[in-house]
């Protein structure tokens, strides 16, 4: 019984995972192309987001909405969770902090390090069961893999 509530809790665990690149176009790029490939059918569309941060410090959010499903996490939550991450002009407003979704400063702190100015980023949001295979197959776009626990946020495996 311990075994099944173990695995029970290992299951409802979200994986934050980011691909960082040096290149403004880069992680757009690979959203698209994970959306093409059908990259596994336990990361819904709803699950991921691309971000940009321009020159000017700017961050911008893109998210892909399938419409039939009913569990798409809203803009305004992504908008919120970046923002507790990336700080951004005009975000004080909806900025949590990191520690709600369990996440340390000192993963902020490396995943702001790979967010220059004129970077971009794949986010994604998986079930702790598919991570190790995720990770293999994340691996080939290249870029900065991050990746740690997520709290406070629904699952699904």
């Amino acid at each position: 019984m311990w075994a099944v509530a173990a695995a029970l809790r290992l299951a409802l665990v979200r994986q934050l995972v980011v691909l960082a690149y040096a290149d403004e176009y880069r992680a757009a790029e690979v959203l698209a192309t994970l959306q093409r490939l059908h990259l596994g059918s336990d990361v819904p569309v709803g699950n991921a987001v691309s971000l940009v941060r321009a020159l000017d410090w700017t961050v911008t959010l893109h998210q892909s909405v399938d419409l039939s499903d009913q569990y798409v996490p809203s803009t305004a939550f992504w908008r919120q969770f970046v923002a507790s991450l990336v700080p951004a002009p005009g975000t004080f407003d909806c900025r949590a902090s990191a520690e709600k979704f369990g996440l340390t400063e000192n993963f902020k702190r490396e995943l702001n390090g790979e967010l220059p100015p004129g970077s971009s980023a794949v986010f994604l949001l998986v079930p702790a069961c598919s991570l190790d295979r995720r990770i293999e197959e994340l691996h080939r776009f290249g870029g900065r893999l991050l990746h740690a626990p997520v709290t406070g946020v629904d699952a699904r495996c």
